[in-house]
């Protein structure tokens, strides 16, 4: 009998090594720490990592500034699908001094802009921000600035960490100038203490965006529903914020530069093509159309263009900023067939039944009962109501599943309000579209209204 051979002891298996981006190009250390970060978290970047760090340090460096902006890291990581909340104790412009100081190219109003374009980014799209002396209460996995690679020292440049929190309290410290991650003992109280660069302490807290946000302060902006691809949420802000508080957004109409930021994204078409939608809802030149919830005009203008002068597009919204926007490009364009209207929660002024179109574009799921009512009384018998909103799919970005409202759920609610849908259809890679109809014959004096 041939003898069988020892068994060798089976080994412990080795715990998997942290997920470490080291920096790959100067002044990437924040996009890298970020990158750190976020695979700890679970994410998997699509391509190379090098290729992610540079799409990173592109969405997040504010042109040439020396380490990436705190809401441009916040808007990139939102991107990704991953909650960003950021303290800040130091001056605004985000580190001036320091720019003005040592890069004096960029001491000029034109990096004032860029910081004040990224703020309002952020907030267009709910990122909360904190200001004050006091981070956050809880630990969280997120960046950090410090005066050093590595630890706060008397070095003259900022520089970006990812810190992790572990179980037994310690945290593992990202440094992209190093080949791996360390283990630090210290208490996030001692980082933020000993942190900074000329008094201004920068923290951005990230976390998966099913997971509770961080504790803190109370924030200055509340939270709406995380963006698109890039960066933006399209549709008005959520009544409630994840604490079940009004939110500051939901308290005001959008400014004009928030709505922009957030609105005219160059490469929404490639998710949210007006002309599919405006084929759906079998607009043709002459038609009277409404728009709830036009914002910038990204939808109203194609379609005035489309109804020609012996058309109507009314371009409906809540702020007067934005009305006063339509107006300007209506007026640049030479559309006298667009006509932008100011509108409260409960009362759109218009006569009823003057649309053949009504658009909802992201925003079923976020307007108040009173408003929904209202589009729908716009609508002629025979009129079609075009709804466009996010799939209750996960998607790589969007507002959170839990106010997202199915097809089938949207096409109950509007069949509440008489209306029958007869086509849904697929609008790019995270939009879903549906088409109503309001039974009944259109009358002649009917489509002759006119406010």
């Amino acid at each position: 009998m041939t003898a069988r051979p020892a068994t060798r002891p089976r080994r412990s298996p080795r715990p998997a090594a942290a997920a470490h981006w080291k920096q790959s190009y100067p002044f990437s250390c924040g996009p890298a720490a970020l990158g750190s970060v976020l695979s700890e978290l679970g994410w998997r970047p699509p391509g190379p990592r090098t290729s992610e760090e540079t799409a990173l340090w592109r969405e997040s460096t504010a042109v040439g500034c020396p380490g990436a902006h705190p809401y441009g890291l916040a808007l990139a990581a939102r991107a990704r699908g991953f909650r960003a909340e950021i303290w800040e104790d130091g001056p605004r412009p985000w580190l001036g001094p320091h720019v003005v100081h040592v890069h004096r190219l960029l001491g000029s109003p034109a990096y004032r802009r860029v910081d004040q374009l990224l703020l309002a980014a952020s907030r267009a799209v709910g990122i909360p921000s904190h200001r004050g002396p006091r981070g956050p209460t809880t630990p969280a996995p997120g960046l950090l600035l410090v005066t050093d690679h590595g630890g706060p020292s008397t070095a003259p440049d900022p520089h970006w960490i990812g810190l992790v929190p572990a179980a037994d309290g310690s945290w593992r410290v990202h440094d992209p100038l190093r080949a791996t991650a360390i283990r630090s003992t210290r208490t996030f109280g001692e980082w933020w203490a000993a942190s900074g660069f000329e008094g201004t302490r920068t923290w951005m807290a990230v976390s998966r965006a099913d997971a509770a946000p961080s504790g803190g302060a109370e924030p200055s902006q509340g939270r709406i529903p995380a963006p698109d691809a890039a960066g933006h949420h399209h549709g008005h802000p959520h009544p409630l914020g994840a604490d079940g508080r009004p939110t500051e957004l939901a308290r005001r109409p959008w400014t004009r530069a928030e709505a922009i930021a957030a609105l005219d994204a160059p490469d929404r078409v490639r998710t949210q093509d007006p002309a599919i939608v405006w084929r759906h809802a079998r607009l043709r030149p002459g038609m009277t159309v409404v728009e709830v919830g036009a914002g910038t005009g990204y939808f109203a203008l194609p379609a005035a263009r489309l109804v020609g002068e012996g058309g109507r597009v009314y371009a409906v919204d809540l702020s007067e900023d934005l009305v006063e926007l339509v107006r300007e490009r209506a007026a640049a364009e030479r559309l006298p067939q667009l006509r932008a209207v100011q509108s409260s929660v409960d009362r759109i002024p218009l006569p009823a039944r003057i649309a053949d179109i009504v658009l909802l574009a992201n925003v079923l799921h976020d307007i108040p009962a009173p408003t929904l009512a209202e589009a729908v009384r716009l609508l002629r018998p025979g009129g079609r109501l075009v709804n466009v909103d996010w799939k209750p799919s996960p998607t790589p970005h969007g507002p959170p599943a839990s106010i997202r409202i199915a097809p089938a759920a949207a096409s109950r609610l509007l069949g509440r309000h008489g209306l029958r849908t007869v086509e849904r259809w697929t609008l790019g890679p995270w939009h879903y579209g549906l088409t109503l109809l309001r039974p009944g014959r259109v009358r002649g004096p009917e489509r002759d209204a006119s406010p």
